[in-house]
């Protein structure tokens, strides 16, 4: 089976959902922000920090062309990793995207929740969070729409909301395929 990348927002629940997902499809899960940590032994925030958002773009570019070669796996990417260069017309050419989409209040809620460990919202106040999820949700729209399927998300609250979440997207991704393979 051709790669499967899951796409959205921060906060939306890529790799929550994913390794749920990729466990009910029986196949690997990789995650881009992980396999990029790894690859360069450095975390994110501190890769940016000392180099910069492009230098880590290009990183996070390496590690998909690599992954684009890999069969039976799921994907779960970062959020910007779509709209750097042709990355998103990459992932469209060699696998399955699917967009996890979900309402901005309720990304919000998840990020401000959760800001000590996502860089971007670290230091922000709720309504700034609210604001940085519409200007960033603005900007990456147009990318994460073409994907080959969307699933809406709901509230991911406890365990049983997850595992409710990735039985929609398995089940949309088997439907997706059995039309189109």
């Amino acid at each position: 089976m051709r790669p499967l990348f899951l796409i959205g927002l921060p906060g939306v629940g890529k790799s929550t959902i994913g390794r749920i997902v990729a466990e009910r499809l029986g196949v690997r899960f990789v995650d881009t922000d992980l396999f990029v940590e790894s690859r360069y032994h450095a975390s994110i925030s501190s890769m940016i920090g000392c180099c910069g958002i492009d230098k880590f773009r290009k990183r996070e570019r390496v590690a998909l062309l690599e992954l684009l070669q890999v069969e039976d796996t799921l994907i779960a990417t970062g959020g910007g990793l779509p709209t750097w260069e042709d990355n998103m017309d990459r992932m469209l050419a060699h696998g399955l995207v699917v967009y996890l989409r979900s309402p901005l209040d309720l990304l919000a809620e998840r990020l401000y929740s959760v800001r000590a460990t996502r860089p971007a919202v670290a230091d922000k106040t709720r309504s700034e969070v609210c604001d940085y999820l519409e200007m960033v949700s603005e900007k990456r729209e147009p990318y994460y729409s073409r994907a080959h399927v969307t699933v809406p998300i709901g509230h991911l609250r406890n365990s049983a909301e997850e595992r409710e979440a990735a039985e929609q997207v398995t089940e949309a991704i088997r439907r997706y395929l059995e039309e189109h393979d």
